[in-house]
């Protein structure tokens, strides 16, 4: 005979047991049935009535028949849909699941709460959830319920910033890790180097013996780091040969000609 063992922690199948029904003044649900319970399908939330076996009566399930009725009204039929059969499943087996649960029906069937379960939406995710954390809590001890609310606060805490510094918890994060924080972009430098593909007009070794033709000639501009070599002007850089195809080699350095000066435009004055 079956027990209710397996009701350990309020759930039997994939059904999470909520209260039990029992007998009133006013009606006696008997105990030949066994226990009925109102409870609801984990996946779904949708509202159910379950029926344990207790030692004391006289049936027990002998095949597992997952199965799942209809009632239409227009147009008119019943139906029931099979989900799951045991390979070689009986029907007196089903008759009889399906009588006992009828049976559990019908000795509910003035209760009030019964039918507002049963006739109810399902139950949304979020009210699933927070019936599994008061089952939590309840199943824990106070202190490490306590400790658990506690890590979570200090969590939330963290990852919204703490109050006292503006730029949040990520910040935080970043000076904990001794990480800098990131600078504002800078302005646009006043000058650039272009590192374009090669072509062929690319200087070529060693350092010509005299100026480009668009290269600025002598006298050079020290303050600018040019150097006069061959009465053109060049750009010392810190790269030792052997030096890259667009750069010139001369005297164990390598050089970039400096763009010639090109005198500015008149200015137009209007009369």
């Amino acid at each position: 005979m079956a027990d209710a063992s397996h009701l350990k922690g309020g759930r039997v199948g994939p059904f999470q047991i909520d209260r039990r029904y029992r007998s009133k003044e006013q009606d006696d649900l008997g105990t030949d049935l066994g226990r009925m319970y109102e409870a609801h399908n984990v996946h779904t939330g949708a509202p159910a009535l379950v029926v344990v076996a207790d030692p004391v009566v006289g049936w027990e399930p002998e095949e597992s028949w997952q199965v799942r009725a209809y009632s239409n009204s227009t147009p008119a039929y019943v139906a029931l849909e099979v989900e799951h059969a045991p390979a070689s499943g009986q029907l007196p087996n089903l008759a009889e699941m399906l009588n006992l649960l009828t049976c559990a029906v019908e000795r509910l069937e003035h209760r009030e709460e019964a039918r507002a379960h049963l006739t109810r939406d399902p139950k949304g995710r979020q009210k699933r959830w927070a019936g599994r954390w008061r089952r939590f809590l309840r199943s824990c001890r106070r202190g490490l319920a306590v400790t658990a609310i506690t890590v979570l606060g200090l969590g939330l805490a963290f990852w919204l910033g703490l109050p006292g510094d503006p730029r949040g918890a990520q910040n935080e994060w970043h000076a904990a890790l001794g990480v800098a924080e990131e600078s504002p972009a800078p302005s646009n430098a006043t000058t650039l180097v272009q590192t374009g593909d090669s072509s062929a007009a690319d200087i070529t070794y060693p350092l010509p013996a005299k100026p480009f033709g668009n290269q600025a000639k002598a006298p050079c501009k020290p303050k600018k780091g040019e150097v006069e070599i061959n009465g053109g002007c060049w750009v010392a850089l810190e790269k030792r040969p052997p030096c890259y195809d667009d750069q010139a080699e001369y005297q164990g350095k390598c050089y970039l000609p400096v763009a010639e000066r090109r005198p500015p435009e008149p200015t137009v004055i209007q009369p």
